[in-house]
């Protein structure tokens, strides 16, 4: 008899959810494996396997006990909230791609990141697998833009079984010419934006011979290091701010958010040039401004031109990385907590502007609070009703070079989100060497001339802070 049934966890790990697809339950006990059947028997093959593979699946289900961690409220969201799940795709374009050499690299980087190997238990929490199989990039054949939509329709809105690895995918398609298209998407229980961006940089460095500085901690041991404190202050300022706090912005909502039924997003884009990014950035610089605070503002301002409530409150995601080890932030993972700022239609931008930066300064202040004990302090009985629809996301560094930072010769070129009981997802960036403002949006939710005559009044706004005297 062969010891050696199955090649790595992975395999076993599928075998495991096959029995469990049956109504078969297998757990260890002690040397022992024992097991849960809807007659109390199993075929005489499934019988043969456990007994051939005992040792194996012995050492998977200890393997997996021992690399378990709790779930983050995030990603706990990811699991349970909505009939969707967190999710990002994007695409590049790249001339003269070698694909054995792309795969030797995410292989590399998956084998350096335990978050890429992540799966979730049928308890609810989050394991790493040690030893998984050589990641295949497939190859399609890209003949025409119909097929490309079409590999698009098929991964932008994927949804991961979390009980199985891996919740990424990389794909390739190739043309008649030199250009490729690289098509890459994940779950968002395993990687927030900053990771994301962090990933592809390691990725693509490593492709271009460059050194790429892993971490020396886990995710999985950062995790456990995180100690959950509860922060009374924090707690309190809280309780206090959302006496008085407004809903979420009332716009033209097509359909009520309960009669929704097939979730898709679509994405609104402009990318303002790297002499209006710097204008720009001087003039957040001149008023002593950060540009969340700027962006975030108008963007408020904005909606506030169109929403029945000129009062309102918005969803903010924060990426926190407790500094816990001196690589925290080669740590690919996901960070992300959220909370609140709200607008109160004042007339006055710079006024409104110096209004959301002190707000800000108190996220900082309260990082490390549970965004989720603010939604549910906000929710007050309104279980299953999406609290704070409305998100922005923030990735700026606040500077930018007038030479496009690395992306070396692989091109974005599409890319879309989409988050659990979110309508309108907004993302700001300046990592390409320039302002970069996005919106993903529920197609059902929004007539599409509504929400593209928003997205360019919103683009004129901050046009117009630029040249404000």
């Amino acid at each position: 008899m062969s010891k050696y049934i199955f090649n790595n966890d992975a395999e076993i790990l599928e075998f495991l959810e096959q029995l469990r697809e049956k109504s078969i339950q297998i757990w260890a006990e002690g040397e022992k494996i024992r097991y849960r059947s809807k007659n109390g028997q199993l075929a005489p093959e499934i019988l043969g396997t456990l007994k051939m593979a005992k040792g194996q699946i012995l050492d998977f289900l200890r393997m997996v006990e021992k690399n378990v961690i709790p779930l983050t409220a995030i990603q706990t969201a990811g699991c349970e909230l909505g009939n969707v799940n967190a999710h990002y795709y994007i695409e590049y374009t790249i001339e003269s791609l070698n694909v054995e050499r792309l795969e030797q690299m995410i292989n590399l980087v998956i084998s350096k990141n335990d978050v890429l190997r992540l799966i979730v238990t049928h308890e609810g929490k989050a394991s790493f697998l040690d030893n998984v199989p050589y990641y295949s990039v497939p190859i399609y054949s890209l003949y025409d833009e119909n097929v490309r939509e079409q590999k698009r329709l098929e991964r932008s809105h994927h949804r991961y079984n979390y009980y199985k690895w891996p919740m990424f995918h990389f794909c390739v398609g190739k043309t008649s010419g030199k250009t490729s298209v690289l098509h890459i998407d994940f779950d968002c229980i395993i990687l927030d934006a900053w990771s994301a961006k962090l990933l592809l940089d390691e990725i693509f460095s490593l492709y271009y011979g460059e050194d790429v500085k892993f971490p020396r901690i886990s995710f999985m041991n950062y995790m456990r290091l995180k100690a959950d404190k509860k922060d009374l202050k924090a707690e309190k300022y809280w309780k206090e701010k959302i006496k008085n706090m407004p809903n979420f912005p009332m716009l033209d909502y097509q359909k009520k958010f309960t009669e929704v039924q097939n979730i898709r997003f679509d994405r609104i884009e402009y990318d303002f040039s790297f002499a209006e990014t710097q204008r720009l950035y001087e003039k957040i610089r001149n008023y002593h401004f950060t540009p969340a605070a700027v962006i975030s503002t108008i963007f408020m301002k904005t909606l506030a031109q169109y929403s029945e409530n000129p009062a309102f409150t918005i969803n903010v995601t924060l990426f926190n990385r407790q500094l816990l080890h001196e690589d925290v932030n080669e740590i690919l993972g996901e960070f992300t907590n959220n909370a609140v700022i709200s607008y109160q239609g004042k007339a006055d931008l710079l006024d409104a502007i110096r209004v959301t930066q002190e707000q800000m300064w108190r996220l900082v202040q309260y990082r490390e609070f549970e965004g989720s004990n603010i939604l549910k302090m906000l929710s007050s009985g309104r279980a299953g009703k999406a609290i704070m629809p409305v998100v922005f996301t923030c990735m700026l560094d606040g500077n930018v070079s007038e030479v496009e930072k690395r992306r070396y010769s692989f091109k974005e070129e599409y890319a879309i989100s989409q988050t659990p009981q979110v309508v309108l997802d907004h993302h700001v960036r300046d990592d390409l060497g320039y302002l970069k403002v996005s919106w993903d949006y529920i197609i059902d939710v929004f007539d599409k001339q509504y929400i593209t005559d928003i997205f360019g009044t919103y683009v004129n706004n901050i046009k117009k802070f630029m040249e404000k005297n």
